[in-house]
């Protein structure tokens, strides 16, 4: 038996196992970026409270987005968003975005009070109109997918945070650049607004991309041996 290769299928075979090997690494790669992420957000999540001076002194809200939080300040009833499209315990509803003006100047944010059924805003009972101390997480704004539709503002529909237009619609400024979400017990004393943890375990499955590009490799490897493995002549 001997192992003779032709030209032209090892032409097509290399690179094609070399890109098939690549991808296998790169999801390698992504697995560890991935673990890490998990990881420094939930390092975060049980991290020391911070208060609004603390964080707004972070050179960056992503340096600090999943700490806990306490906010000091009067929420702004008259100015409530609808978040739509959000899950809770695998019911469609929205999420209650209310701004709040914080105390001592700190400027203004807007909370994420959390999760409420499909209707109007004003079935839910409001935030008290004194000033009050709320526990949350930091939450940092992100760009909007490309898939993504615009917010709404004049309908009240709002299908991803954005502080600019927030502030504008309700007629504030001073933006602290992020935003938080309330924490189980950050709503008021009524079921919804249902606040929550932030859910830090995100979907990884690239140990299984990895073992089927690898398996790929593996298996064109094998086809390729077989294929040039001749008889030797008699």
């Amino acid at each position: 038996m001997r192992f003779r290769p032709t030209f032209w299928a090892t032409v097509f075979f290399l690179p094609v196992f070399v890109l098939l090997l690549g991808l296998g690494t790169w999801q390698v790669q992504r697995l560890g970026w991935k673990n890490n992420l998990i990881e420094t957000r939930s390092a975060r999540i049980s991290a020391p409270i911070l208060e609004i001076g603390d964080a707004r002194a972070a050179p960056a809200p992503e340096a600090i987005e999943y700490r806990p939080i306490r906010l000091s300040g009067t929420f702004q009833n008259q100015h409530q968003f609808r978040l739509l499209n959000r899950l809770y315990n695998g019911t469609q509803g929205s999420h209650l975005v209310v701004p709040m003006v914080l105390d001592d100047g700190q400027g203004s944010i807007m909370v994420d009070r959390g999760w409420i059924p499909r209707g109007s805003v004003d079935s839910i009972v409001p935030a008290p109109a004194t000033p009050v101390v709320l526990d949350g997480f930091v939450r940092a704004y992100t760009a909007p997918g490309a898939f993504l539709p615009e917010n709404e503002p004049d309908t009240n529909n709002w299908f991803h945070m954005n502080e600019a237009e927030m502030l504008t619609a309700s007629g504030l400024s001073d933006g602290v650049g992020f935003y938080v979400e309330a924490g189980p017990a950050g709503g008021a004393t009524e079921t919804f607004p249902a606040g929550a943890v932030p859910d830090v375990n995100l979907r990884n499955s690239h140990l299984q991309y990895a073992g089927t590009w690898y398996s790929f490799a593996g298996v064109l490897l094998v086809i390729f041996i077989v294929f040039h493995w001749r008889r030797k002549p008699s």
